[in-house]
């Protein structure tokens, strides 16, 4: 679960253009140990949901 916490706190940061070095180099000491699907699949998840909502707000506001 602490696993699942950082790679979404690592796609979050990512998506806003945020960071730290030091998480920078947490998260490639874990894409190495690890691989990097979990990034993979929470990235895409995360930008599924990103374009849902600006759909949604796009949408709410024409009406």
């Amino acid at each position: 679960m602490r696993a699942m916490l950082q790679v979404f706190r690592a796609v979050a940061s990512a998506m806003i253009g945020v960071g730290k070095k030091q998480n920078l180099e947490k998260d490639f000491e874990s894409t190495e140990k690890n691989g990097p699907w979990s990034y993979i699949i929470v990235g895409l998840i995360m930008t599924i949901l990103f374009i849902g909502t600006i759909l949604f707000a796009v949408k709410f506001a024409l009406s």
